[in-house]
């Protein structure tokens, strides 16, 4: 099917699209002072007038690019934004698309769309629609660009075809000048010169201007400045002082705000964490001592896209005795923490007080790790006999056989360490039934391992060296090294245990499948689940009125455990509850996503109609997804695709489970310590997540909700619904942790009132887009600068960002160091303050006064230079419990440009998550 082109004749005898072969195809443009066609027709005499002399070819030019470029501006206001940067009107190769661009900018520029209907009225108002072909042309140019998103590609392709042409154009006027031999050969170099530094010019001589031309609009902003009568002529911070030594943030100046992360969070020195390089278990106490003293360490993490990663800890911190509190979760996870330490929720990180009973917050679904260790299978197999079944008082180790297979395994297994078994009857120290099942003999014979040979029993040896000898029911635990082993090894384990105290329950009709582990010993049923963690199956252990259960009742964790553990004796039993799965997804509630979830579903969905999800899912357009309540990841990897979500696909694959939060409950004191883990900030401990910019946020009201000048927050730590709250309580002044437990008063509902609509009407955007790259926050400053008049832009925070582009920074300093030269060059081009949030190292803490220096500032590179102004915040509270200055906090202008430094004390309100002026209440 043909295409409709541009008329051929109203371009004279420049042909619509080259020829394939042969002849002599040249642009020219109005700056060649109508003699470009004769400057080629001297071109090809130069050169012979055949092929021979390599001037009739065809220029430079990608002419599916240029078309791509245009169908994607048609498309796409982001395209626009991205092609603008890149292309000017001059890099087309067709004029036809050269007039097309120009009419699609000057559309952009008014804020009108840009398609192909607007841009043929614009083209016929200027009389240039039949010229490029008419409007079957445009509609052309849509129809042929594979995708918008690649227009940005293609804009480059575009741009280094006209360079391409430049250089010839400029090499052929190099040629003639030397077959002229016109003038001074110095001349004639210098002209040589300055021809190809013109090919690769990129910005107008407008940018250079002399002194004389600058003073005038110096004297007039000093005249303007003047005729305020000391009025502040930049944004206002919202704090009284901090603006009268400022005079307000100015367009062009980046400041940045530092402070420690949320100082002086950390758990309690018994909570447990992996050493992942060994799979060790260890207490975060003794992971500090061994990290201080220069080992090699490693523990996991969950990063931007959900997933478990090791990485190494970058420093290890001692933080003293605190006050702490023990949360517990619904799978019988459990940790202590301080009361500001975060715990990751679908809406951001949220500290433990304000966190309530009934929030879900991330834990692991597998921690895999290296294994450090092996034991032969045989000893693996009798420590999983002997810590169901087994007696381990006396001199040799006993085990109550209940089934004909696992008294012919054991012995076997025995027999593999130079053991002979001994058979006799229950005798006093014989293990009671904990899960008895039917066939199971009612007075089964008990094992007794005894040497083979002359010398001591293998097998006593090593559980005396585990420490587990002499110990009763109560008191067993897995020994250290088998959290070392290998996953084959440590399925092996687990399989030998299941077999004594352990079931596979087939469901009766209007019940789902289960399997349990059942032990006396709380320890014991920990250290089970956690090995069951390691293989990637989420367990919930429960106490019950005698003992702990280990319990998987997700029928995927179901399937998982029958494939990589299994159940040694009772493979029937398993089986039958793996057949009575069927096909069918997880059990409700115990493997679901946040309800908070539908507020990104909404996002990823766009405009798109509910029956038009529904039918690319394959449902009745009448589905009701139940929008607000909990969903599956089944049901929310449905709509991922649907909506070609990645975004929505990692977090349905994710490596985490939302558990609910139990319980809360003071804890006493404890030493506690944290570790700082670069990049992600956060570790999992007691198998759970854990992490290591209130005053941005009153900047940004005091612009846009008291001043109703336009800001925007992008936040790449708190969620928008975060932030929202966090401002209506610094407006409303109603309690933070009021709002998020559902406790507020009366009074708290009428002054919440009383603000909204104010908050409502703000010009204030929030972004809180994961894995922001510096050229995305380019784009979308522009846009709303063209738009809406931006005056002030937030970014929290700069160690978040991603660089974006291909070319990769040598370190991750030098990534934030290319960062702040782009915030600070942003700033410049839009004439808006960026206000860039940064973070602070551990240098404070190590001081006498705790006081931040400039010094401080976290992977600081060249945030320092690049900065106007460096703001550090310092709470003496925060370290001192009992400081007299308690609700004091200090803004320390550390550089500032364009005036002074100074301290300036001003009021922190945390219940209100505010900061306001000493005199303000």
């Amino acid at each position: 099917m043909s295409q409709p082109e541009p008329a051929d004749d109203q371009w004279g005898d420049e042909p619509p699209f080259p020829p394939d072969g042969g002849g002599s195809v040249s642009r020219f443009r109005k700056q060649d002072g109508g003699h470009g066609r004769d400057r080629d027709r001297d071109r090809d005499r130069e050169g012979g007038g055949g092929g021979g002399g390599g001037f009739e070819r065809v220029p430079p030019q990608d002419l599916d690019a240029e078309q791509s470029v245009l169908g994607g501006m048609l498309l796409s206001k982001d395209a626009i934004a991205d092609v603008v940067e890149v292309l000017k009107g001059a890099d087309f190769y067709r004029p036809a698309h050269e007039t097309i661009y120009a009419a699609i900018l000057d559309l952009y520029a008014r804020g009108e769309p840009a398609d192909p209907i607007t841009i043929a009225a614009e083209l016929t108002k200027r009389g240039e629609l039949a010229r490029v072909g008419g409007a079957p042309y445009l509609h052309t140019l849509v129809n042929a660009v594979p995708t918008a998103a690649n227009a940005e590609y293609y804009a480059e392709i575009v741009h280094e075809r006209a360079v391409l042409r430049r250089l010839v154009e400029a090499g052929t006027r190099i040629t003639q000048m030397g077959y002229a031999a016109d003038g001074d050969v110095d001349e004639i170099v210098n002209s040589a010169q300055a021809e190809i530094y013109a090919v690769t010019e990129q910005r107008t001589s407008e940018d250079y201007l002399p002194l004389g031309e600058i003073m005038e609009g110096a004297l007039d902003e000093i005249e303007a400045i003047g005729s305020r009568s000391g009025q502040m002529s930049g944004v206002p911070t919202g704090f009284t002082d901090l603006d009268s030594l400022t005079n307000g943030l100015h367009p062009g100046q980046m400041i940045v705000i530092a402070a420690r992360p949320a100082m002086g969070k950390c758990v309690t020195g018994m909570t447990r964490l992996i050493e992942a390089n060994s799979g060790a278990r260890v207490t975060v106490a003794e992971f500090v001592r061994r990290g201080e003293a220069g080992e090699d360490l490693a523990v996991h993490t969950m990063d931007e896209s959900w997933r478990m990663r090791v990485v190494r800890p970058s420093a290890f911190h001692r933080n003293g005795r605190k006050p702490v509190f023990r949360l517990t979760t619904q799978l019988g996870r459990s940790i202590g923490a301080t009361a500001n330490h975060p715990f990751r929720t679908l809406r951001g990180w949220v500290p433990l007080q304000e966190l309530r009973p009934g929030d879900r917050i991330a834990v692991p679904r597998t921690l895999p790790a290296k294994a450090s260790a092996e034991l032969p299978d045989a000893l693996v197999a009798l420590t999983g006999y002997l810590m169901g079944d087994g007696s381990l008082k006396g001199q040799t180790p006993r085990l109550t056989a209940r089934a004909d297979r696992i008294r012919q395994d054991a012995t076997e297994w025995a027999a593999q360490l130079m053991l002979r078994v001994r058979h006799g009857m229950p005798g006093p120290y014989a293990e009671p039934a904990l899960c008895p099942r039917g066939g199971e003999q009612q007075h089964p014979p008990v094992l007794t391992f005894v040497s083979a040979a002359l010398g001591p029993n293998p097998l006593t040896t090593r559980l005396s060296e585990w420490g587990l000898m002499e110990l009763g029911s109560h008191d067993k635990f897995v020994p250290e090294v088998f959290f070392r082993l290998p996953e084959r090894q440590i399925a092996l384990f687990l399989s030998r245990l299941y077999a004594t105290d352990g079931w596979a329950s087939v469901p009766e009709p209007g019940n789902q499948p289960r399997i349990g582990y059942r032990s006396v010993s709380e320890r014991l049923a920990r250290d089970v689940g956690h090995l069951l963690l390691r293989l990637g199956i989420v367990a919930k252990v429960v106490r019950r009125t005698v003992a702990y259960e280990v319990l998987i009742e997700d029928l995927d964790q179901i399937r998982t455990f029958a494939a990589r553990v299994g159940i040694f004796s009772q493979e029937k039993q398993l089986a039958e509850v793996v057949g009575a799965c069927g096909d069918r997804d997880g059990r409700p509630g115990t493997d679901l996503i946040p309800g908070d979830v539908w507020e990104l579903i909404k996002a990823e969905k766009g405009s798109l109609s509910w029956p038009e999800v529904n039918r690319r899912t394959g449902r009745q357009s009448t589905h009701n997804w139940r929008v607000g309540r909990q969903i599956s990841r089944h049901r929310l990897m449905e709509l991922a695709k649907a909506l070609d979500s990645q975004t929505l696909a990692d977090l349905a694959s994710s490596d985490v489970q939302w558990d609910r939060i139990e319980s809360i409950e003071p804890d006493g004191e404890d030493e506690v310590y944290d570790l700082t883990v670069d990049g992600t900030h956060n570790f999992v401990a007691d198998d759970i997540v854990v992490h290591n910019s209130t005053l941005a946020l009153d900047f940004a009201r005091a612009c846009s909700i008291n001043h109703g000048m336009p800001s925007v927050i992008f936040s790449l730590e708190m969620g928008r619904n975060e932030i929202a709250m966090r401002l209506l309580s610094a407006e409303a002044r109603v309690a933070l942790h009021h709002m998020r437990s559902g406790s507020m008063t009366d009074d708290d509902w009428t002054r919440l009132a009383r603000r909204m609509p104010d908050v409502s009407a703000a010009p204030l955007y929030i972004d809180d887009s994961p894995n922001l790259s510096m050229m995305e926050i380019r784009a979308k400053c522009r846009r709303l600068k063209q738009r809406n008049d931006l005056r002030l832009v937030v970014i929290d925070y700069l160690q978040l960002m991603q660089a974006g582009g291909s070319r990769r920074a040598e370190s991750r300093q030098q990534e934030v160091s290319d960062m702040s030269r782009n915030l600070k060059l942003l700033a410049k081009e839009l004439e808006v303050p960026v206000i860039a949030l940064s973070q602070l190292n551990r240098g404070p803490e190590q001081r006498t006064d705790k006081k931040p220096m400039v010094s401080d500032l976290r992977e600081s590179g060249s945030i320092e230079q690049d900065a106007d102004m460096v703001i550090l915040l310092h709470r003496e509270d925060a370290y001192e419990k009992e400081s007299p200055r308690a609700g004091e906090a200090d803004l320390i202008v550390a550089k500032h440009r364009n005036g002074p430094t100074a301290t300036i004390t001003v009021a922190f309100q945390g219940h209100y998550s505010r900061f306001v002026d000493m005199a303000q209440t």
